[in-house]
């Protein structure tokens, strides 16, 4: 069941009840009204989708997980649920689905997924009371919202004490380069913001701690063991340089006080 919204209606409700309370933000992110327009016109995200990415993150994502099948963790920006899936398939039992996109909750929910919610970050502070989620994880979702550490402090309220987020973008450096690949049609279009990490930390330094920081991914797109002769070249780059480096980057988040 998708919650908050339903898929088949239109997401005027959505637009005036939570999109209209958004914080005023100093950069020029893009608004959540073009966020989501974009990405309802993608009905085959799946068959759109760079699999070695998909791949590399979540290898990454299972390393992060919490040992307690048992746990309660949001998929933050989940788009059509692949993330999820894997987390169910590996005995996760208390999973919970957020996307700005009717069009990608239907995909969510035609996989089996459940408790999918269709909604923003207000919505989510809204409908869950606080420190109901052990565990939220945000894969290639910061560089699309409109105001990164605004979400964050919302995703902070619904986080337990310790509690932990985790984050996925891309390389800053990278993204005008990627921005090009979508106009042309090599990457899913849309335009990615870029997401300075120490930067949020200033502004969050009272609310997270950070606990990890890298870089990975030299290359993508490419065949398999080309991909497989740069993983191996890139376990030998000193970990300052894959930050700079690598396409990807990932970060995760430790909840300070209650």
């Amino acid at each position: 069941m998708i919650h908050g919204l339903d898929y088949m209606e239109t997401s005027q409700s959505l637009y005036k009840h939570y999109l209209g309370k958004s914080d005023m933000v100093e950069q020029p992110y893009r608004a959540k009204e073009t966020v989501k327009e974009d990405f309802d016109k993608i009905t085959n995200y799946d068959e759109k989708r760079d699999m070695y990415y998909f791949e590399r993150r979540l290898r990454r994502l299972l390393e992060e997980a919490p040992v307690d099948k048992e746990a309660v963790i949001l998929d933050f920006g989940g788009g059509s649920g692949l993330f999820s899936l894997e987390l169910k398939k590996r005995g996760y039992t208390n999973l919970h689905l957020l996307d700005l996109s009717p069009i990608q909750c239907q995909q969510a929910q035609e996989k089996g997924l459940e408790n999918i919610h269709c909604g923003d970050e207000n919505f989510l502070a809204e409908k869950f009371p606080n420190a109901t989620f052990d565990f939220v994880f945000m894969c290639d979702v910061i560089e699309h919202v409109e105001n990164p550490a605004g979400v964050l402090r919302k995703i902070r309220q619904v986080l337990k004490p310790q509690g932990r987020i985790f984050l996925t973008y891309p390389n800053p450096y990278w993204v005008p380069v990627l921005n090009v690949l979508g106009d042309i049609g090599l990457k899913l279009k849309g335009k990615d913001n870029k997401i300075y990490l120490r930067k949020l930390q200033k502004e969050l330094k009272s609310e997270f701690t950070l606990q990890t920081h890298e870089g990975h991914m030299l290359v993508s797109k490419l065949p398999k063991p080309v991909l497989g002769f740069f993983e191996v070249v890139e376990r030998g780059v000193p970990r300052f340089v894959k930050r700079k480096t690598c396409l990807l980057n990932v970060a995760v988040l430790h909840k300070i006080g209650e």
